[in-house]
């Protein structure tokens, strides 16, 4: 499996490309990626699907223009269905934007999902916003904002929740195995060191104070 980082958008959200064996998957794209097709005609695979960990204006800017562009079919946890299309819950009105998203989603349900050829497994991990999922795909964790290197996402958005998110990051603490995190925004890390950073994540109620200010 190949996993193709590009930051974009306004804030540098990361978008993912994900390919193997033919099929490829974007994984919030806050913009087209540049060279899409130069890149999947290279990689002799065809775009079948979007992914979203969350519906934040900024993994979601750059739904339409690919949608539009390739016609595929989009992911998304349907508890933040409504956020297309809201600027309030997707946040963008917070930045002084106006961002929606017309796109038809369809149910990312949790657990396991086949998407474009893919397993896709979705976790559901509230707490910076209500319908923050962490995809597994193989030996990797796309973990949107819910996990970065050395830290967490912010709690103070819509729908967002302190008690939530020290929940989701206990169940991602119980994954015995370690896994690769491609985060939302940020570089890449591993479950193993970020266990270590948060001090197996029993996170004190003072650093989440701290978070709410310093994290994305």
């Amino acid at each position: 499996m190949k996993v193709i980082q590009q930051p974009l958008g306004p804030v540098q959200a990361n978008c993912y490309l994900v390919m193997e064996n033919h099929h490829g998957l974007i994984i919030d794209p806050a913009d087209i990626l540049p060279n899409l097709d130069e890149i999947l005609n290279q990689n002799d695979c065809t775009l079948d699907a979007i992914v979203l960990t969350h519906a934040h204006f900024d993994h979601i800017s750059g739904v339409d223009k690919i949608v539009n562009k390739f016609g595929c079919d989009v992911y998304l946890n349907p508890n933040e269905f409504d956020f297309l299309l809201d600027p309030n819950l997707n946040s963008s009105s917070a930045f002084y934007m106006d961002v929606t998203c017309n796109a038809n989603a369809k149910p990312l349900i949790e657990g396991k999902n086949e998407i474009a050829g893919f397993e896709v497994e979705a976790i559901y991990c509230p707490g910076h916003s209500i319908g923050s999922t962490v995809l597994k795909i193989e030996d990797c964790l796309f973990t949107g904002d819910v996990l970065f290197q050395g830290s967490i996402g912010r709690m103070d958005l819509a729908t967002g929740s302190v008690t939530s998110m020290k929940q989701s990051l206990k169940k991602l603490y119980q994954f015995n195995k370690d896994y690769k995190v491609y985060p939302g925004h940020g570089p890449t890390t591993s479950l193993s060191q970020e266990k270590k950073w948060k001090r197996k994540f029993k996170i004190s109620r003072n650093l989440l104070e701290f978070l709410l200010f310093f994290s994305y």
